[in-house]
């Protein structure tokens, strides 16, 4: 009876784990907090813990601790489904650039390179910042440019896209906008942090709280992430059962 209960549940996880991805969750959060070593735990419940190549540095941030690179440092995450994001996503980060390096700096990209499935959040893109998608309208993926933060001061950066429209945050407020409908594909490369591919697009700054939704959060929810993003009211996962399908796999 044992056997068959345990059979039962593992079929219900494998029918959940088809669609759950679709839900409203938090799929990665870095806080830096660890202030030593080469890893970065994840604090969302997926376990897409990041590893540092090269120089990574702790520094104090925004919130506790942040991870300092220097134009030759780079945080990977293995690729895991959660990460591949098709119908809306935000990504957003406290972030400070010290200037010089590469016109383009990467915060968060997900593959090496401009590949089906890439997305990425960009601090520095010539001269200004950027969310980019790869499957979306050609002037989507480089039209929709913000402002210049390459000032040596920590700024809030937030991107989201709702499958309609991609919006650029800066310090809560948008700052640029643009329609872009459509739905994206998936890859099965890392995640890169503070690099494309851990080989170009290197930062000279730090970033502080990074996090990937699942899906585009409203203004009000950019704000409370960016006032608190510990607090036990800030912005939650709606789908408390994608958590325990994280939690559950690393049970297995």
């Amino acid at each position: 009876m044992k056997n068959i209960i345990i059979t039962i549940f593992a079929l219900l996880l494998l029918v959940i784990s088809s669609t759950i991805y679709a839900a409203n969750d938090l799929v990665l959060h870095l806080s830096f907090d660890e202030g030593a070593g080469q890893i970065a735990a994840d604090a969302s419940g997926f376990g897409n813990d990041c590893s540092f190549m090269g120089n990574p540095q702790w520094i104090g941030g925004q919130f506790g601790k942040a991870m300092e690179f220097d134009g030759a440092t780079w945080g990977e995450i293995p690729h895991d489904d959660s990460l591949n994001l098709t119908e809306g996503l935000t990504i957003s980060t406290w972030v400070i650039l010290y200037g010089g390096g590469e016109g383009i700096q990467s915060a968060a990209e997900k593959g090496s390179a401009w590949i089906d499935g890439e997305y990425n959040l960009a601090p520095l893109y010539n001269g200004g910042t950027i969310l980019q998608m790869k499957d979306l309208p050609a002037d989507c993926a480089d039209q929709n440019v913000g402002s210049n933060i390459q000032d040596n001061t920590w700024h809030f950066l937030t991107g989201t896209w709702d499958g309609q429209v991609i919006k650029l945050y800066i310090d809560g407020s948008v700052d640029a906008e643009m329609a872009c409908a459509g739905t994206l594909l998936t890859n099965d490369e890392p995640m890169f942090i503070g690099a494309r591919g851990g080989s170009s697009r290197f930062m000279i700054g730090a970033l502080d709280e990074l996090k990937i939704y699942n899906y585009a959060l409203s203004e009000e929810e950019i704000m409370m992430d960016m006032e608190d993003p510990h607090n036990a009211t800030a912005v939650k996962p709606d789908n408390k059962l994608a958590i325990t399908w994280g939690e559950a796999k690393t049970g297995f």
